[in-house]
């Protein structure tokens, strides 16, 4: 929950998204440890002019996966052109909050219970958990973060959001409507439905990659 719970001065920041094996990441004995190896392990892959040679500023979502001998590890995915920012992950939260009333009972509880714990962080939607469905009877509640962290994911979370994914994913096109009526797109960012649901798609790639490996998710703070 860390969308609504950034004050919007302090939004002038960008999110590294990282699937990591989680073993590997525990071995470190600190929080301070950790961190250190994932800030390393993001920016070797970032420095790899032979991975990114090929990138523009205006691709979509693709993953980078390190050279030797970090290989195995760990992968980054990067959201493109929308969602490095986390001012697009806030405005999608803030998007949701206008629409979430419209949309149907079924698919208002998959979306909740998907992005609350990953950027949401929002309202309160005690009144869906009597709401028929498979998403009503999912909950995902994370750790704490630690200091710098955006998200911490541990493996066994993963498979909770990725049955909420595939609950979205089949029925995104059915939030069009009430995004194209009822958002304020006159406000802020994440304007444009296309780009709402890319993001959602970007965590739902996110999920699902993590979900094969069973590995945890994380968030950093850049």
């Amino acid at each position: 929950m860390i969308a609504s719970a950034l004050p919007f001065t302090g939004m002038g920041i960008c999110i590294d998204v990282l699937i990591v094996d989680w073993d590997r990441l525990m071995s470190a004995p600190s929080d301070d440890q950790r961190y250190a190896m994932l800030h390393d392990a993001g920016c070797s892959v970032d420095d790899d002019e032979d991975v990114w040679q090929d990138r523009s500023p205006s691709v979509g979502p693709q993953w980078f996966w390190p050279s030797p001998p970090a290989i195995g590890w760990f992968g980054k995915f990067d959201f493109g052109n929308v969602g490095s920012s986390y001012k697009d992950h806030f405005w999608a939260g803030e998007r949701w909050e206008e629409i979430r009333a419209f949309v149907a009972p079924e698919v208002r509880s998959a979306v909740d219970r998907f992005i609350d714990p990953l950027f949401w962080g929002g309202l309160e939607y005690v009144a869906d958990r009597d709401s028929e469905g498979a998403a009503a009877h999912v909950s995902v509640v994370l750790p704490p973060a630690p200091p710098d962290h955006l998200l911490w994911c541990p493996p066994e979370a993963v498979p909770s959001l990725n049955l909420l994914w595939d609950s979205i994913d089949a029925e995104l096109a059915a939030l069009r409507e009430p995004f194209e009526r009822y958002a304020r797109v006159d406000l802020g960012r994440m304007n444009d439905f296309d780009e709402f649901a890319k993001l959602l798609c970007g965590w739902g790639d996110v999920i699902g990659a993590a979900q094969q490996r069973g590995w945890g998710v994380v968030g950093l703070r850049c």
